[in-house]
């Protein structure tokens, strides 16, 4: 789906300019990602029908190529597989016993599924 510059901002601000997996500023250059993926072969899109507005967020570079093709539990799945790899690698282990990085076992939860869960501070909620 090509967006025209309005659609294109207003997805920037969707998350104040966040990205909506890992939460990170959107530099100039991010990504229009389908939360539900699309794909295509030999120039054909599969599933054209999720190619919409409503299932655009936006991503940082890094995060839209790691998701690639993957919905949004396959995603959770890779990032929290990674997560187990960094702990069971020597690396991983010397920077966590170091307190250099801490290794928490929280579920893989994306930015856009808490975001605006916290009234912003100074914020009134009914």
């Amino acid at each position: 789906m090509a967006l025209t510059k309005k659609q294109r901002t207003e997805l920037r601000m969707k998350f104040d300019g966040r990205c909506a997996y890992c939460g990170c500023e959107l530099g100039e250059k991010w990504h229009a990602d389908h939360v539900e993926p699309v794909y295509r072969v030999a120039g054909a899109m599969m599933h054209a029908d999720r190619d919409c507005a409503e299932n655009l967020v936006p991503a940082c570079h890094p995060c839209n190529l790691h998701k690639s093709c993957s919905n949004l539990e396959n995603y959770r799945r890779i990032i929290d597989d990674g997560r187990r790899e960094f702990l069971r690698s020597g690396k991983g282990k010397a920077l966590v016993r170091m307190g250099l990085v801490e290794m928490k076992s929280d579920p893989v939860v994306f930015w856009f599924e808490q975001y605006n869960v916290v009234a912003p501070q100074g914020a009134k909620t009914e």
